[in-house]
């Protein structure tokens, strides 16, 4: 076989030599699996274009449904088995179709050209040309699309991603094609692809922006255009600027979704690959790529999964999906490990591989021989700031446990920063809380954006642990680092954000359902949030000037079961306006007369909450969706109506039974006396802690003559 562009001889070589390795045959097998599995579930290149992949998910459950490549008008919920027909779905449907042809197409070329079997070879031809007679036709097509809308494909988006494995495809197996076949598929499908993506190009810094670059310089790649390869590249909008301005200084793509920062990722790695082999356009050690790939492990949870910040999906991890539509995670760091000199890279992928076998293609094709010795899984991760995110994760261990691991780690992630553009959540100072080995209260992320809860309920304040303003969800707007400490006696994270008229005006970012009265609800309003993390609990404490009365929401919401108060208060059924509270089902309330310790229950793990409460304070609980919906989570509001207010709790999550057995509280005043004191008691030690709202505030004297084994102190100012 003759030499390929994305693919030298050389390259070759060394695929064929790793394919013949135990260590690769798991990737081998795979491979072979789902050529297989193209020919056991045939499926032809459709006359109309694709439609919306959004849609392709239950209304009920806000789950994908399920793909079937003989089922064009009949479509299963995965969770209950009802079945849909007609549009949108049946539209959908073809966007998988493309989806399947175009990646099929990538793997019966590569394993042709591994074992030279005709039937892969065809059947590779057999696509590009049938797309490159279609597609011309598919520009006629009369349904609803949107504005950035593609030709074979819903979007310019799916557009672009669509086009790329058909783009690598059509160089492997070049060789074989006529002098026509290879006009037709250049001069009718590829080059009118990138064509029409370079119209359409998104024009400024943003995940479409870089697959339209991917697949605009794929294509330039393999049909040797220098034009595409500089528009992509070097271009206004190109990698470098995207690199530039679209990545933060921590590492992390601008929108704050673990998702689409992989999902933007795979565009940038697959630029890079395509040029590989183009010595004057060689994107490979970029520095940019080593720290996207970076960033998200210093962020993970210590499972290995990731935050479902933003328009995250909540099964983004290191260990397997990342995203929709991009090979699972460990393939980004088969490349990275192969390309870049970190260490940490081989960690991830050692762990991974405790997780699941070695499969993908990018394995196969960039893999190490060997992964790096004594390379055994163990990533034990600092905290960190991610500051340019505004991001900020402590990790804490039990004082009693003597080796740290995933199931007895602390993780808390405190998110202040930047909005996140037109996938960010109105959710400034939510806190996230992963321990004993298990999401207890996480972020929710997102479902399918064609569901009426992905607007209404995972888009909105109130399913995020925070605050709300007279029930209406934050605006846009960015909040700011006060104080971040990774050593000493405790950890802290303090951040707060100001909305101000100057923090309201000139922000121009579609913000998908917040209501258009927030901006006025929340103008004048200073929000701040520390958390002061010590072994296997945190103090939290929330302040809130709004400058004039408002209704104030303390949101928490964990997984499991919340038990009553067992202090014979009647709970009457209650109904609570605002922007997304509708989704809390069952919803109840009754007063609090003084401090409160609640519990929730999951499995074999719990979380107490000692809340320093005030007198008739009205307190609310009811399930509401999880992630999925069905997953019901219990949540609960603490309710002010007040101009200015703090929120103090102190938070153990545990496993089997509680290590806190009491907190104390000496007195709760932040706002008037500017000091709070509590005693977080174990059964062999007591903790005393000290707040103050500034170095000058006093606090009674007879405080120091309380027994502890421990003191702390932290003070609020700014």
């Amino acid at each position: 076989m003759t030499n390929t562009i994305l693919i030298s001889d050389g390259q070759w070589a060394q695929i064929r030599h790793r394919a013949g390795l135990a260590q690769f045959a798991a990737a081998v097998g795979l491979l072979r699996g789902e050529v297989e599995d193209f020919y056991a579930r045939p499926v032809g290149v459709q006359a109309l274009p694709g439609g919306y992949y959004h849609d392709y998910f239950c209304p009920k459950h806000a789950v994908q449904l399920v793909f079937e490549p003989d089922s064009p008008h009949l479509h299963r919920c995965p969770v209950d088995g009802e079945a849909f027909s007609g549009e949108p779905f049946d539209s959908a449907w073809r966007w998988s179709v493309n989806n399947r042809l175009a990646e099929s197409a990538l793997r019966l070329a590569v394993l042709w050209r591994l074992e030279g079997e005709e039937r892969n070879r065809q059947s590779v031809q057999e696509i590009l040309l049938g797309y490159a007679a279609a597609y011309d036709g598919y520009k006629a097509y009369t349904g609803w699309r949107p504005e950035n809308h593609g030709v074979a494909q819903f979007s310019t988006l799916d557009e672009a991603v669509w086009s790329i494995p058909l783009a690598w495809s059509f160089d492997l197996i070049r060789e074989t094609l006529s002098e026509g076949q290879e006009e037709e598929i250049v001069g009718k499908l590829l080059l009118p692809a990138a064509e029409f993506l370079m119209a359409r190009h998104f024009g400024g810094i943003h995940n479409f922006a870089c697959w339209h670059n991917a697949a605009i310089g794929t294509i330039g790649a393999v049909t040797g255009s220098e034009e595409l390869l500089a528009f992509a590249i070097d271009g206004e909008y190109g990698f470098h600027t995207q690199a530039r301005e679209g990545i933060l200084a921590d590492g992390l793509w601008f929108e704050g979704s673990f998702s689409y920062h992989f999902y933007t990722v795979a565009a940038l790695l697959l630029l890079a690959k395509a040029t590989a082999n183009l010595p004057a356009w060689d994107l490979r050690q970029h520095p940019s790529l080593a720290a996207v790939l970076r960033a998200p492990v210093l962020c993970a949870y210590p499972d290995g999964s990731l935050p479902a910040t933003n328009d995250c999906w909540y099964f983004t991890g290191l260990n397997d999906d990342c995203c929709h539509g991009v090979p699972k995670a460990p393939a980004f760091y088969e490349i990275g490990n192969a390309w870049c000199d970190e260490p940490l890279f081989g960690k991830v992928l050692a762990r991974a591989y405790q997780h699941g076998p070695r499969e993908s293609l990018d394995a196969l094709l960039y893999g190490a021989t060997d992964l790096e010795p004594g390379a055994d899984g163990g990533l034990t991760l600092p905290s960190v700031e991610m500051p340019a995110s505004g991001y900020a994760i402590l990790r804490s261990q039990p004082e009693q446990e003597a080796d740290p691991s995933a199931a007895t780690e602390q993780y808390l992630l405190l998110k202040y920063g930047v909005h996140g553009g037109g996938h960010g959540h109105p959710d400034k100072l939510g806190l996230t809380v992963f321990a004993c080995g298990e999401r207890q209260a996480p972020d929710l992320g997102t479902p399918g954006y064609g569901i009426d809860l992905f607007q209404g309920w995972y888009r909105q304040t109130v399913s995020h642990n925070t605050v709300v303003l007279d029930g209406k969800s934050q605006p846009a707007g960015a909040g700011r680092r006060i104080a971040f400490r990774a050593d000493g006696p405790f950890q802290v994270a303090d951040a707060a954000i100001d909305w101000g008229e100057n923090s309201l005006s000139g922000i121009d970012i579609p913000t998908y359902g917040v209501d258009e009265e927030a901006p006025e609800v929340y103008e004048g309003t200073r929000m701040r949030r520390a958390v002061l993390a010590r072994g296997d609990y945190f103090v939290d404490i929330f302040l809130v000037d709004a400058g004039r009365e408002r209704r104030i929401d303390w949101i928490f919401r964990n997984r499991g079961v919340l038990a009553p108060l067992d202090d014979g208060v009647p709970i009457v059924p209650a109904v609570l306006g605002g922007d997304g509270y509708e989704y809390i089902k069952d919803l109840s309330t009754r007063p609090a007369y003084g401090n409160i310790v609640l519990n929730w229950q999951f499995g074999e793990t719990g979380v107490k909450l000692f809340a320093a409460e005030e007198e008739e304070t009205p307190l609310y609980a009811g399930p509401a969706p999880g992630n999925p919906a069905e997953d019901m989570q219990d949540l609960f509001i603490r309710q002010r109506n007040a101009s200015r207010t703090a929120f103090v709790s102190v938070c153990h999550p545990y496993r089997d039974s509680p290590r806190v057995g009491s907190v104390t509280w000496h007195g709760c005043d932040l706002i008037g006396a500017g000091w709070a004191a509590c005693t977080v008691e174990g059964s062999e030690w007591k903790d005393l802690w000290i707040v103050r709202t500034g170095p000058g505030v006093d606090v009674p004297t007879w405080l120091s003559d309380l027994p502890a084994s421990n003191r702390f102190e932290y003070s609020l100012e700014d």
